[in-house]
Order: C-alpha cells, then structure tokens, then sequence
C-alpha cells in the first residue's frame, strides 16, 4: 500500500467506524419501555461534558498542538490496526448488549416500567458491559492515534463512566434490592473478573 493509501486509512477509517456505530445504536432506539424513573438534568449535563471533552480530544486535531500531541506510542500500521481491533472489539460489544437489554435499555439512568434485572449474555461478564464496550471503543481509538491526548481522554471517559455506575447502580439496588446485590457479589461491573 501506497504512503497516500494509508494516509486516507488514518485520516477515515476510525471515524467510519465510528459512524457506523452510531448508525446502528440509534436503529435500536426506537423500541424501548416507558420511563418510571430518571436521572436529574444536571447528572446527565455532567456526563455529557465529560464524554464530550474525551471525543474532542480524539476527533478534533486542534488538540494536537503542545504537550496533548506528544506520541507514546510509535506511529506504525501495527500500533494503528491493533487500536482499531480494540475499536471494533469495543463497538461490537456494546451493540451485543444494547441488544441483549433490548426494551430495558435508556441513554440515560432510568427504571423503566416492567424493568427487568438482566443477567446473561454479556451481562454474564460485566454488570455493565455497554460501558465496557464504550470505554474498549475509546481505548483503541487512543491507541490508533497514539498521542497524549488520547490518554487524557480515555481518563475522562472512564471517569464518565465509573460516576454513572455509581448513580446507577445505587437506582438498580433500590428497585431490585437483594436480587441487585447478588448481581454485584456475582459479576465485576466493567472488567471480568478484575473489577
């Protein structure tokens, strides 16, 4: 492969799969329960400030410039395709359990009427494999781009993150009590068997 072939790979590729994500998350939005219960407007801003800063850092070069455009890693076509496996490996988990959660699923922290505590399928391997596969998602992506950057994103993505198990999970055990708890006690919430 030519050097202009590979520059267009680096330039697309991570942002096509990206979109293709997107693309199929929001084909499954359209077929969930009715809300009992949300979070406030105000947790959800702050998630989103925080998820938003971390794919600003990856996506806009303008973050390239000083100390955020340093390389830890080397710019190679392996480092680059292994970050993309990371990617895909991430995005198809998380479609895996948005799927599997099916009508129980919100974008947001709900309890949904008839909400049902999900346990097998991914949710056999993390409480919370859709962060799972959103933080994979996001690691690979930083490791694709191999800049410092990227490192100062995936940290605030799993602070995003690690907050809204937090809020969650406090939600899930007061409407699934003892059930929630053995979940807890059972399955690791991001990580199999670490955490």
């Amino acid at each position: 492969m030519n050097k202009e072939s590979m520059h267009l790979i680096y330039a697309w590729l991570i942002p096509a799969i990206w979109f293709g994500w997107l693309s199929v998350w929001f084909f499954f939005v359209r077929n969930v329960r009715a809300t009992s219960e949300r979070e406030t407007p105000t947790s959800r801003w702050i998630h989103l400030l925080l998820v938003g800063a971390a794919v600003a850092l990856i996506a806009l070069p303008v973050f390239r410039r000083g100390f955020l455009g340093w390389h830890w890693l080397p710019t190679t076509p392996f480092v680059y395709f292994v970050g993309v496996a990371i990617l895909m490996a991430g995005c198809i988990f998380a479609i895996w359990a948005r799927r599997y959660l099916g009508t129980n699923w919100s974008g947001t922290i709900t309890v949904k009427e008839g909400h049902e505590l999900v346990r097998n399928g991914p949710y056999s391997f993390t409480r919370h494999p859709i962060y799972t596969g959103f933080i994979m998602g996001i690691a690979g992506s930083a490791i694709a781009l191999g800049e410092l950057r990227g490192i100062l994103a995936v940290i605030l993505f799993i602070a995003a993150y690690l907050r809204k198990i937090r809020i969650e999970e406090k939600r899930l055990l007061a409407h699934f009590g003892q059930d929630y708890e053995d979940y807890r006690r059972d399955v690791r919430a991001l990580i199999p068997f670490v955490f």
